[in-house]
């Protein structure tokens, strides 16, 4: 029997780079910082949009080690990035040559669990 089949081309979906982080922590107000050598063009950020939670300028620039420059840019990511979640703060500096991007996170979680405990409901209240 002769084989008349055609070979089938597979295209493999493309693959999200993953980012590796120079530097990593969590902030004494629970903030997740993450710094990254890369040009913005290969963050999805959008300088236009105000990032989740509830945060000061000057909170997360020094969050991000920026507070001593001028010129810092802040913006939000349009979508999630390297397992940050969307809306998390994107903070640069306004300068030709941009080494560093810090993505910060609000804990975001803690103020929901802070609200419920205060207005008495919740799991955590009605178990006591």
């Amino acid at each position: 029997m002769e084989n008349t089949s055609r070979p089938i081309l597979k295209i493999a979906p493309e693959t999200t780079r993953a980012f590796q982080a120079l530097d990593h922590f969590v902030t004494a107000g629970g903030m997740r910082v993450a710094y990254y050598a890369l040009a913005l063009d290969e963050v999805p950020a959008d300088f236009f949009a105000d990032p989740d939670g509830t945060w000061s300028y000057d909170l997360l620039a020094r969050a991000a080690g920026f507070a001593s420059h001028s010129g810092v840019a802040i913006g939000a990511l349009r979508e999630s990035f390297n397992g940050h979640p969307e809306g998390a703060a994107v903070v640069t500096l306004n300068a030709l040559t941009r080494p560093y991007v810090a993505i910060v996170e609000c804990p975001i979680a803690y103020a929901y669990v802070q609200d419920a405990a205060a207005s008495g409901s919740g799991s955590a209240s009605s178990a006591a």
